[in-house]
């Protein structure tokens, strides 16, 4: 398996590749670019890491691919986020959307984003229903289906009729659309 560093670098090297300040100018215009460049940045990546499908460790690269890229298109596209957010006894959630402050108190209007890259991690999920009871808010991103329609799954190679990973930020700001979120958006002009 690629270190976590090894694989950051090759992502941010497609994506300087790619252009950082196109990538955030078309997705600033619009919201729909941001699944091409997914798309794009994903099978660039997977190419360089030149993966084996019968690789054990296949599950953890694609979770550290995609939450490294999931941080940077939150960036880039300006949507509310806070990440690596400690909630007690060693639980971290990956990502909640628009915030903390949202979930503990409109957890109807609030997105808790977990990468999954074993088992042990999908098992754990359950411990953040007391913070999110609608589980379908509860958003999974991982490599294979783990076969539940309790949480919204988000696949790399989507089967089984799960979400695609690559339409995430869109279906992000559409969320926050329709639950009328009015957090303040930092749009960055320089990268």
């Amino acid at each position: 398996m690629q270190s976590a560093q090894t694989i950051k670098r090759i992502l941010y090297s497609i994506i300087e590749e790619t252009g950082k300040k196109n990538i955030h100018v078309n997705i600033i215009s619009s919201i729909e670019a941001s699944q091409k460049y997914i798309d794009t940045i994903i099978d660039a990546c997977m190419r360089r890491l030149k993966y084996e499908s019968t690789d054990c460790d296949l599950d953890i690269t694609i979770a550290i691919l995609c939450e490294a890229l999931l941080h940077f298109m939150l960036t880039v596209s300006t949507l509310p986020s806070e990440r690596k957010v400690e909630i007690r006894y060693g639980l971290t959630i990956d990502v909640v959307i628009p915030n903390l402050l949202t979930l503990k108190t409109r957890p109807d209007k609030s997105i808790i984003v977990q990468i999954i890259k074993d088992v042990e991690d999908f098992n754990k999920i359950s411990q953040l229903e007391f913070l999110q009871p609608n589980s379908q808010n509860i958003w999974v991103i991982s490599s294979k289906p783990f076969l539940t329609t309790r949480y919204t799954e988000y696949m790399v190679f989507p089967n089984f009729g799960r979400h695609k990973y690559s339409h995430i930020i869109i279906d992000i700001n559409k969320f926050l659309t329709e639950t009328g979120d009015n957090s303040f958006r930092f749009v960055h002009s320089r990268f």
